[in-house]
């Protein structure tokens, strides 16, 4: 989860109330309906990723690396022993990569066996992860060094870093040998080059408090972000002008792109509310439903080619002291299963 700081603090400050914890799922609204729905234990959760050859879901928890056979529904509620685990990238070669976030490295594994197989040494807490196509590089994300770590996924050797300004976000490649990336506390998304690992350029983001979740469209370079102060705002990744904005709930945190049917799936944590953003005229953004999911949910992976969003939910309980973990009501977690065909 990219949790910044500001984020952790916002949290803190709210109990989310007992109606919202007990929201039910949309079982009659086709298309965003919940079709079905997996428990998986109790521990907190972060990234997923759907590997569509396995038909598999991996999801990161705060004790490892959760899988889900979509098939058999056999869940694996610890394939991956880990320390607060939040990336889940697929790798070449039947691997993963998972990043553990108290454990400053990120682990390789099988994903036939969740045998872990290498270690890539990063700063502290690394968070988001991701894949650049062109270069064949992963890129690992440290929330409290600020900085990115660039290595090589065959080998696992760490290949440079890049100091940031402030606090990473989701890595989101453009295909292009390029990395966009919502600096969080600064508000503003750099744009890094992985053969230089260097930043390009700036995207500033005016009235857009503790910039969070990021995802690009990279047919019409339009990004969309959003906002801890109640928005979503679709940003020209080519030349920074700000498109347009729509009100979203509390909490966004994971968003993804759906490139089949050209729309943004945005999970809020409270209500439990998942928006589905498209681009209208000028790239600006419209909210095409508001779905009302379960409390708690803030990640998500896609299955794009049946149409299937895995997204997790369950009554989280946010502590008083600051810098402890948020932990899960007993019981509550499952992972929802949305169709989200037209």
């Amino acid at each position: 989860m990219k949790k910044t700081i500001a984020f952790a603090v916002l949290l803190a400050s709210v109990s989310l109330p007992a109606a919202a914890a007990q929201a039910q799922p949309a079982s009659g609204a086709a298309p965003y309906r919940v079709v079905k729905s997996y428990s998986a234990g109790n521990a907190f959760w972060d990234y997923g990723a759907f590997d569509a050859t396995a038909r598999r879901l991996y999801l990161g928890r705060e004790n490892g690396v959760t899988a889900i056979d979509m098939d058999s529904g056999k869940v694996t509620e610890r394939f991956v022993e880990g320390q607060q685990v939040h990336g889940i990238v697929l790798l070449d070669n039947n691997r993963a990569l998972a990043t553990n976030g108290a454990a400053a490295n990120a682990m390789i594994f099988e994903r036939a066996t969740g045998k872990v197989v290498a270690r890539i040494p990063t700063g502290a807490k690394p968070d988001g992860a991701a894949l650049e196509p062109v270069t064949g590089t992963i890129m690992i994300m440290d929330s409290i060094s600020h900085d990115a770590v660039f290595a090589n996924p065959s080998t696992a050797q760490v290949l440079g870093r890049l100091a940031l300004d402030g606090e990473p976000g989701t890595p989101v490649p453009d295909g292009k040998g390029h990395v966009f990336s919502g600096i969080t506390d600064h508000s503003e998304i750099v744009m890094i080059d992985v053969t230089s690992r260097t930043v390009m350029k700036k995207l500033p983001l005016p009235d857009c408090a503790d910039s969070g979740g990021l995802a690009l469209d990279r047919q019409t370079g339009v990004l969309l972000v959003t906002c801890a102060n109640l928005k979503a705002i679709m940003v020209d990744s080519r030349s920074g002008r700000i498109l347009g904005s729509v009100p979203i709930d509390k909490y966004p945190d994971v968003i993804l792109f759906d490139s089949l049917r050209r729309v943004f799936y945005v999970p809020t944590i409270s209500p439990g509310n998942l928006f589905v953003i498209a681009e209208g005229e000028n790239g600006a953004p419209v909210i095409k439903a508001k779905v009302p999911l379960a409390s708690g949910v803030h990640t998500e992976a896609l299955n794009v080619k049946d149409g299937l969003l895995y997204v997790p939910a369950g009554e989280i309980h946010i502590p008083k002291v600051h810098g402890e973990r948020p932990t899960v009501e007993p019981g509550t977690f499952k992972v929802l299963v949305v169709n989200v065909n037209q």
